[in-house]
C-alpha cells in the first residue's frame, strides 16, 4: 500500500489528535476550592495561664569576720557583703537590717563595745557604697558578751559582725 505523502500526513494528524485526545492537554494548574468549613477543625483557644511566682531564694547572710583588734573589711568580707547586697536589692528593696558587731573576749567592755560598733558600721558603710540605702540599716554592738572562744581559732569566730532583718 503506497500512500500518498499529503495522505501520510494526514494519517499522522489524525492519529496525534487522538492521542491528544484520549490523555488530555495539560491545564496549568488551578488552586482547588477550600472546602467550607465547620469550624470543628479550628482549635479551640488555648487557656490563659495565671501567672505563677517564681519562688526565689532567700537572701542569706553570711557572718563576716574580722581581724584581731580591727575593723577592717578584707577581701573575703566584702565578697560577702555584695553577695547580700545584691540579693537584697534584687529581692527586697525594702528590707531593713540590724547590723551586729561582736568581739572576743579579750579587752575592756568598754573597748570591746566601741570595737563591735565599728566592725557594724564598716558594714553599713560598704553595703552604702554598693547601693543600699542606709536608713533602712541600723547598728548594734555586743561587744564581748556573746563570745564563746577560749583560744585563738575560736575567738576568731567571735570577731565577727552578723545581720538581721528587722
Amino acid at each position: 500500500m503506497n500512500m500518498h505523502p499529503n495522505q501520510l500526513l494526514t494519517v499522522f494528524i489524525c492519529l496525534a489528535l487522538s492521542v491528544t485526545a484520549s490523555t488530555g492537554c495539560k491545564k496549568e494548574a488551578e488552586e482547588p476550592e477550600p472546602d467550607e468549613t465547620t469550624g470543628a477543625e479550628v482549635p479551640p483557644p488555648e487557656p490563659e495561664l495565671e501567672p505563677v511566682e517564681v519562688a526565689q531564694r532567700p537572701c542569706e547572710w553570711q557572718t563576716v569576720y574580722f581581724a584581731f583588734d580591727s575593723a577592717e573589711l578584707d577581701g573575703t568580707a566584702r565578697v560577702k557583703i555584695q553577695d547580700a547586697a545584691e540579693c537584697i536589692r534584687g529581692q527586697k528593696p525594702d528590707v531593713s537590717l540590724l547590723l551586729t558587731g561582736a568581739c572576743d573576749p579579750r579587752g575592756t567592755e568598754e573597748y570591746n563595745i566601741a570595737l563591735g560598733e565599728r566592725r557594724a558600721a564598716a558594714v553599713r558603710d560598704y553595703m552604702r557604697s554598693l547601693g543600699l540605702d542606709s536608713s533602712r540599716m541600723s547598728i548594734a554592738s555586743v561587744g564581748e558578751e556573746m563570745a564563746t572562744g577560749t583560744d585563738e581559732a575560736s575567738w576568731a569566730e567571735d570577731r565577727n559582725v552578723t545581720a538581721s532583718e528587722n
